[in-house]
């Protein structure tokens, strides 16, 4: 418990008043000096009596970038005092989490804007009481801390991108199948290969092979990367892929610095914790068939072996070329590699 800078202020006038009466005579303890010693006397046992306070957060959800949510907190005591509240927010969170009021029966709530990816906390809980004339305060600590995930920003990808991302997966489905199942009818859109020409003239009718469906069991494996300080953007680019494989039904094997995870299409969640907490450090897996780095103030983007940027697979309304040559160069080199096949000797997605 210690003097607030009011209750110094008391202080001085007492001990003034005080002063007086011994050189002057008790006349000099006015009506200002007792009842100024009477709020002192009072204040000190007010703030004395309050019993630690315990605090209850309802933490807010994870979130992205620019979104802000409410934050509740409960104080429990043993008999409601005044005070003022305080919750910590770490770099990263924006908002004003102080309140002024009477604690110890409800819940106090405030705002909180998320500002950067990445993990934050929120906490603990610094409540100030004080008694009702200001003169006195003492400090609690409550609450502990509570983590909260800011997501890295979903960008939109063109058509283009999103037809070779979900290649990648079309890709897998048709070169690996899965073992065979039984023999069954023909019926029409069973691929020729499919028949087996030995039980079908056995029996008189088309017979064909069946076999397990392996399509949800085959992820496409993404790897992530950055060791130039682009952290946050190569986050985005990996979160954008991701959730555009998942949204297409396609489930994602996710390797970074940070560790592994595996997500199915229901599980985007999963994908956006993983790359909130991401940190910079080397791809983990150069072979993966999506890879995402962040280099020389870039961020790369490799499909199925195939570079680029990630600024070229976005959309149009997401992005735009830097300059007409830039787009003409674009078009061009495409034609010469995906429609005459000839190579053009040049990186994709390097900036010239």
């Amino acid at each position: 418990m210690r003097l607030t800078g009011r209750g110094w202020v008391g202080v001085v006038v007492v001990l003034v008043g005080v002063a007086n009466a011994v050189a002057f005579g008790p006349r000099a303890l006015n009506a200002v000096v007792v009842p100024v010693a009477v709020a002192l006397v009072v204040g000190a046992v007010q703030v004395w009596r309050v019993s630690p306070p315990r605090a209850v957060r309802d933490p807010p959800e994870d979130g992205f970038p620019d979104e802000t949510h409410t934050v509740s907190v409960t104080i429990e005591a043993d008999r409601p005092f005044p005070a003022t509240v305080s919750d910590a927010l770490a770099d990263g969170l924006d908002g004003d989490s102080t309140v002024d009021a009477v604690v110890g029966d409800g819940s106090l709530s405030y705002d909180v804007t998320y500002r950067t990816r990445g993990p934050a906390t929120i906490g603990p809980v610094t409540i100030v009481a004080h008694d009702l004339f200001g003169l006195f305060s003492r400090t609690f600590t409550a609450g502990g801390r509570t983590e909260v995930l800011v997501f890295p920003q979903i960008g939109s990808l063109s058509t283009t991108a999103n037809r070779d991302l979900s290649s990648l997966s079309d890709h897998r489905t048709t070169t690996h199948r899965g073992e065979f199942d039984r023999l069954r009818e023909y019926t029409a859109g069973d691929p020729l290969r499919d028949i087996h020409w030995k039980s079908s003239a056995k029996s008189g009718d088309l017979v064909v092979k069946s076999y397990t469906n392996r399509t949800n069991a085959d992820a496409v494996s993404v790897s992530v990367g950055s060791v130039d300080g682009r952290e946050d953007d190569v986050a985005e680019a990996a979160a954008t892929l991701s959730c555009s494989l998942l949204d297409a039904g396609i489930p994602v094997h996710l390797t970074s610095p940070v560790g592994v995870t595996d997500a199915g299409p229901e599980e985007r969640r999963r994908v956006l914790a993983h790359l909130s907490r991401l940190e910079s450090g080397a791809v983990p897996d150069s072979d993966a068939e999506v890879v995402v780095r962040g280099d020389a103030g870039q961020t790369y983007v490799t499909l199925a072996g195939r570079e680029t940027t990630f600024e070229r697979l976005r959309a149009k309304s997401a992005s735009k070329p830097d300059s007409p040559d830039d787009l003409a160069d674009t078009t061009a080199q495409y034609v010469d590699e995906n429609v005459l096949g000839r190579p053009t000797g040049r990186k994709r997605g390097v900036g010239r």
